[in-house]
Protein backbone atom coordinates (compact mmCIF):
# COMPACT_ATOMS: atom_id res chain seq x y z
CA UNK A 1 0.00 0.00 0.00
CA UNK A 2 2.91 2.56 0.93
CA UNK A 3 4.21 1.99 -2.46
CA UNK A 4 1.92 3.08 -4.43
CA UNK A 5 1.12 6.16 -2.79
CA UNK A 6 4.98 6.85 -3.20
CA UNK A 7 4.09 5.86 -7.01
CA UNK A 8 1.16 8.39 -7.00
CA UNK A 9 3.26 11.14 -5.00
CA UNK A 10 5.77 10.58 -7.82
CA UNK A 11 3.28 10.82 -10.84
CA UNK A 12 1.70 14.25 -9.30
CA UNK A 13 4.76 15.90 -8.89
CA UNK A 14 6.03 14.84 -12.22
CA UNK A 15 2.62 16.24 -13.72
CA UNK A 16 2.93 19.48 -11.73
CA UNK A 17 6.53 19.56 -13.68
CA UNK A 18 5.00 18.80 -17.26
CA UNK A 19 2.40 21.68 -15.80
CA UNK A 20 5.09 24.45 -15.53
CA UNK A 21 7.06 23.67 -18.38
CA UNK A 22 3.70 23.65 -20.46
CA UNK A 23 1.93 26.82 -19.56
CA UNK A 24 1.87 28.03 -23.02
CA UNK A 25 -1.81 29.33 -24.01
CA UNK A 26 -2.44 28.25 -27.80
CA UNK A 27 -5.66 28.67 -30.12
CA UNK A 28 -7.69 25.71 -31.07
CA UNK A 29 -9.51 25.29 -34.65
CA UNK A 30 -12.07 22.31 -34.36
CA UNK A 31 -14.22 22.53 -37.52
CA UNK A 32 -15.71 25.40 -37.58
CA UNK A 33 -15.15 26.44 -33.85
CA UNK A 34 -12.48 28.41 -32.34
CA UNK A 35 -11.15 28.26 -28.96
CA UNK A 36 -8.15 30.98 -28.22
CA UNK A 37 -6.15 31.39 -25.34
CA UNK A 38 -6.31 27.58 -24.15
CA UNK A 39 -3.96 26.33 -21.79
CA UNK A 40 -1.69 23.84 -23.74
CA UNK A 41 -1.15 21.39 -20.48
CA UNK A 42 -5.37 20.84 -20.33
CA UNK A 43 -5.40 20.10 -24.43
CA UNK A 44 -2.74 17.40 -24.03
CA UNK A 45 -4.42 15.93 -20.76
CA UNK A 46 -7.77 16.18 -22.24
CA UNK A 47 -6.91 14.54 -25.35
CA UNK A 48 -4.59 11.52 -23.39
CA UNK A 49 -8.29 11.27 -21.13
CA UNK A 50 -10.63 11.47 -24.31
CA UNK A 51 -8.42 8.77 -26.21
CA UNK A 52 -8.50 6.71 -23.13
CA UNK A 53 -12.37 6.77 -22.83
CA UNK A 54 -12.24 5.88 -26.60
CA UNK A 55 -10.62 2.83 -26.19
CA UNK A 56 -12.84 1.82 -23.27
CA UNK A 57 -15.89 2.20 -26.02
CA UNK A 58 -13.78 0.43 -28.48
CA UNK A 59 -12.45 -2.55 -26.20
CA UNK A 60 -15.40 -2.74 -23.75
CA UNK A 61 -17.72 -5.68 -25.63
CA UNK A 62 -14.39 -8.02 -26.20
CA UNK A 63 -13.56 -7.21 -22.17
CA UNK A 64 -17.38 -8.63 -21.81
CA UNK A 65 -17.05 -11.33 -24.09
CA UNK A 66 -14.18 -12.84 -22.46
CA UNK A 67 -15.45 -12.58 -18.81
CA UNK A 68 -18.41 -14.05 -20.55
CA UNK A 69 -16.37 -16.99 -21.54
CA UNK A 70 -14.12 -17.15 -18.15
CA UNK A 71 -17.43 -17.31 -15.70
CA UNK A 72 -18.29 -20.83 -18.22
CA UNK A 73 -14.96 -22.53 -17.97
CA UNK A 74 -15.08 -21.26 -14.28
CA UNK A 75 -18.27 -23.48 -14.18
CA UNK A 76 -17.17 -26.18 -16.48
CA UNK A 77 -14.27 -26.51 -14.20
CA UNK A 78 -16.30 -27.04 -11.13
CA UNK A 79 -18.52 -29.23 -12.79
CA UNK A 80 -15.53 -31.94 -13.84
CA UNK A 81 -13.98 -31.44 -10.24
CA UNK A 82 -17.97 -32.21 -8.96
CA UNK A 83 -18.02 -35.64 -10.97
CA UNK A 84 -13.92 -36.31 -10.42
CA UNK A 85 -15.02 -36.23 -6.37
CA UNK A 86 -18.22 -38.60 -7.54
CA UNK A 87 -16.34 -40.81 -9.75
CA UNK A 88 -13.15 -41.03 -6.63
CA UNK A 89 -16.42 -42.16 -4.18
CA UNK A 90 -18.09 -44.93 -6.43
CA UNK A 91 -14.12 -46.56 -6.73
CA UNK A 92 -13.35 -46.54 -3.66
CA UNK A 93 -17.00 -47.98 -2.47
CA UNK A 94 -16.38 -50.54 -5.57
CA UNK A 95 -12.95 -51.54 -3.82
CA UNK A 96 -14.69 -51.92 -0.69
CA UNK A 97 -16.74 -54.38 -1.84
CA UNK A 98 -14.23 -56.44 -3.47
CA UNK A 99 -13.01 -59.64 -0.74
CA UNK A 100 -9.30 -59.04 -0.66
CA UNK A 101 -8.90 -62.71 -0.37
CA UNK A 102 -10.45 -63.63 -3.38
CA UNK A 103 -14.03 -65.15 -3.75
CA UNK A 104 -15.27 -66.39 -0.56
CA UNK A 105 -16.84 -69.82 -0.45
CA UNK A 106 -19.80 -70.56 1.34
CA UNK A 107 -20.51 -74.13 2.53
CA UNK A 108 -23.87 -75.59 2.03
CA UNK A 109 -23.85 -77.69 4.73
CA UNK A 110 -26.20 -77.53 7.89
CA UNK A 111 -24.00 -79.59 9.78
CA UNK A 112 -21.97 -77.71 12.16
CA UNK A 113 -19.34 -80.53 12.89
CA UNK A 114 -15.73 -79.61 12.61
CA UNK A 115 -14.84 -83.40 10.84
CA UNK A 116 -17.54 -84.81 8.62
CA UNK A 117 -18.40 -88.45 8.99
Amino acid sequence: MQAIIIILLILAVLLVIFTLQNSLEITINVFFWEIKEAPLVLVLIGCIVIGYILAIIYFYPKIWKLKKEYNKLIKFNSELKELHEMNQKKRKVAEEEIDPEGIELDDDDDDDSFFKD
